[in-house]
This record gives C-alpha cells, structure tokens and sequence, in this order.
C-alpha cells in the first residue's frame, strides 16, 4: 500500500497539521476521482461517499483509519455545496430532515466520540492470523459497498407511501442506521437515506436528493467535529480533495438536466460492486 511522506508539519498543540506533498502520477488519479465523487453526489444524492475512502487508501495511500475521518470532512463539505443548491431551488422537504436527522446526528456523534476510539488495534483469529485494525475496517467497509452496489444495480419500482405520525419508526430506525455507518465508516448513507424519503415520506426523486444532501451535511460534519480519534490532518490535502469534489457537485447541476440519472445509478452501482470485490481480494491476499 502506498505511504505518503510528509514534506513538513506545523503543531498547533493538540493538533498537528501534515503537509501532503501529491508527488505521484498516481496522487493525481486519486485528485480526478475527487471529481468523480462530486458527480456522483450532485446526480444521484448517493454513491459517491461509497467510493471516497477506497480512493484515499488505494490513490492517495492514507491508512483507512485516516481516511474514514477525511472522507467523512470530504462528503460533509461537498454535501453542504449540494444542500445549499438545492435549497435555492427550493427542492428541500425540513419534515423528513428532522425525524431522520436527529436520531441519525446524535449515532453519528455518539459512534465516533465513544466508539471508534474503542475499536480494537487487531483481532486474533489464530495464533499465526491477527487482522489489524485497518483491515477489519477496510473488509467491513467492502462487504457494505456490496450491499450499496446491489441496491444500485437492481432496478425497482417504488411505490411511495406518505408516512403518517404513527408510523415514523423506519424513519427514526434508518436514521439511526445512517448516523452509525457515518461514523463508523465514513459513509455518507445517501444509497438508504434516499429509498427511505421516497417510500415513507412520498417525495419524488428531486426532492430526496436535496434533502438526502442536508441530512449527510449534518451527519457528516457532526461526526467530524465529534471525532476525538485522531489529531492530525492534511489540510492542504482536505482543501484541495475537496475543493475538487465541489467542482463536480457544481457541473452535475447541469448535467442533470441531460442525463437519465437511473442508468447513471446502474453504472455507478457496478463500479462499486466492483470496488467492494478487490477491496476485499486485496485485504485476504495481503493478509494471508
């Protein structure tokens, strides 16, 4: 796996700030995936977090460890750009935000404050076989990305039924799901948060994107403030990675209008069945 080297750092106690340098070909791959990822979340309210921190540990060779707390700063930030867009177009519905925000914040808070921090350096399956912790993470987050990519792939009708105060529990329960998975894993939850506006609160696809965007702005960067495992970032790093998936977000406004985000969703959906696959190859072939 890639290292990066740190050219220099600044301490500013406790927090010291690393200096990427984005000194390989491959450095600059991982900076068009960036790109990518800001189409993704403007066209689909989903997928693009999904792929955000495979691209840090694969292109950019941040230890996942890192790169779940980065890409949750990276989705967070990018999300806002779409959130506010759409809230000028007035495509947002505050109902759905409230009952799936709050149980999905406070998760979200909660598992990266007093949980990561828990997490175990390793785990022992054999006297010979201990899978570190960045290789648990890294599996966990794989067998996800297979279960996003199925959701993705397989076209489904969905009859949306407007929820009703007495039936907000799947509402209250996907939130909460959403907020753990955030900081857990640096998801964003988009691919459950959007079914869910859909289904129980009857809004059309536009509509649940833009409020899908709020939802993973406020899970994102609460969980980002909310993290206590780690004290040390790039920021020239963070600004520039996502400086670049803002742009993405931006074009995707207009290639909205043009492209059948459906057969957008299929394609990304493979792409990260497949993602999900060598992640997986990789971390049992480097492990065994």
């Amino acid at each position: 796996m890639l290292q990066f080297e740190i050219n220099s750092a600044v301490t500013f106690a406790p927090i010291q700030i690393l200096v990427f340098p984005f000194d390989t070909f491959i450095h600059i791959i991982g900076l068009l995936l960036a790109f990518i990822i800001g189409l993704s979340l403007g066209l689909l309210g989903s997928g693009g977090s999904a792929i955000t921190v495979p691209v840090l540990v694969y292109f950019m060779g941040i230890a996942p460890s890192q790169a779940i707390p980065d890409s949750v700063f990276v989705v967070g930030v990018t999300s806002l750009a779409g959130a506010l867009y759409n809230l000028l177009k007035k495509q947002v519905a505050w109902k759905p935000v409230l009952y799936l925000g709050i149980p999905s914040v406070v998760a979200a808070f909660l598992t990266r404050r007093f949980f990561v921090p828990l997490l175990p350096e390793g785990i022992k399956l054999s006297s010979s076989i201990i899978i570190s912790k960045d290789s648990y993470l890294m599996l966990l987050f794989a067998i996800l990305l297979i279960v996003i990519a199925r959701n993705m792939i397989l076209k489904k009708k969905i009859d949306a039924t407007v929820i009703h105060s007495k039936n907000i529990l799947p509402a209250i329960v996907s939130g909460i799901i959403v907020g753990i998975l955030i900081g857990l894993l640096g998801i964003g939850g988009g691919f459950l948060i959007v079914p869910v506006l859909v289904i129980y609160f009857g809004l059309d696809m536009k509509f649940a994107v833009g409020t899908s965007l709020w939802l993973i702005t406020f899970n994102s960067l609460i969980s980002f403030a909310g993290d206590t495992s780690h004290k040390v970032f790039s920021w020239n790093f963070l600004l520039i990675y996502t400086s670049l998936t803002v742009i993405g977000m931006i074009i995707s406004w207009s290639l909205s209008r043009k492209i059948q985000s459906e057969n957008l969703k299929v394609i990304a959906g493979y792409v990260i069945l497949v993602t999900g696959i060598l992640v997986i190859a990789e971390r049992l072939f480097s492990q065994f």
